[in-house]
């Protein structure tokens, strides 16, 4: 996570759009868990930067230069990732600012995802929504689903198309209806190679309220005017859906996709 010097802020597209052009990668072996991988890094990229690497090797607590944070509501302690990458972002956003690793609980979440023994460093999802879930540096969900057909359904209420790309969402579903996923509260995922596997749970939290880094265009990392804001508010509002009455604070919010955790640990591993 990017935070500002000094403060330990949290940065995102709203502050910084040209975060937007920041590419990252990291080996498909290590998002497997398949084995041990001790020099395995991180690799950054940006237009007009040169390319950085920050190794991923955890480093102990004691070791390491924890700095404190804050995200939305929540502070706590994350583990810097030292001054050449600090440069790197610097430079690059024409601001000071650190990368900060999120450290979370001792085990990891491989050991347990469910949260029994919350820490300084470690960051729950809103108890009114999901008791006991972790979500890192999210903005305050580990998952965001969105579907095809809802993407579809505002388009055509646009004068331009937008790519999905502007709700960043991580599960994207084909083959629904438009918005059915807001009558979804659970979802099994299962692997066609993989019958005999437990499917993964998933278990929609609450709908996701839609702020101005949708109208960051993802392909420039600028801000590109006030849609799908607009369009958003005409049929998509929470006064509009009446789900205002039970959250009063929803009545001009717009929303599009939905909040999600995963009941299953192996999901946490490989995509979480």
């Amino acid at each position: 996570m990017i935070v500002a010097d000094g403060t330990g802020k949290f940065l995102t597209q709203r502050q910084r759009p040209q975060l937007a052009l920041v590419e990252v990668s990291i080996p498909a072996e290590v998002l497997l868990g398949a084995g041990s991988h001790p020099d395995a890094v991180l690799t950054i990229n940006a237009p007009g930067q040169a390319v950085i690497t920050v190794p991923l090797q955890r480093l102990d607590v004691v070791q390491a230069d924890m700095r404190q944070v804050k995200v939305w509501d929540w502070s706590g302690e994350g583990m810097d990732e030292g001054d050449e990458v600090a440069q790197w972002f610097t430079a690059y956003l024409g601001t000071p600012v650190r990368l900060v690793r999120y450290l979370g609980r001792k085990e990891g979440v491989s050991d347990n995802i469910r949260l029994d023994e919350p820490t300084s460093a470690v960051r729950g999802i809103d108890d009114k929504w999901a008791v006991g879930y972790e979500t890192r540096f999210s903005d305050g969900y580990p998952m965001l689903l969105a579907t095809e057909a809802a993407l579809a359904d505002l388009n055509s209420k646009l004068a331009e198309p937008l790519p999905m790309n502007r709700f960043r969402p991580n599960l994207v579903v084909s083959g629904t209806e438009a918005w059915a996923e807001d009558s979804w509260r659970r979802i099994a995922i299962k692997g066609q190679e993989e019958a005999a596997a437990p499917a993964l749970e998933l278990v929609s939290c609450k709908p996701c309220s839609r702020c101005k880094m949708t109208t960051v265009d993802q392909a420039t990392g600028t801000f590109a005017g006030d849609e799908p804001l607009d369009s958003l508010a005409e049929f998509r509002s929470g006064k509009l859906l009446g789900w205002n009455v039970a959250q009063k604070s929803w009545t001009h919010d717009v929303f599009f996709g939905w909040n999600m955790v995963c009941k299953a640990i192996r999901c946490c591993q490989r995509g979480g």
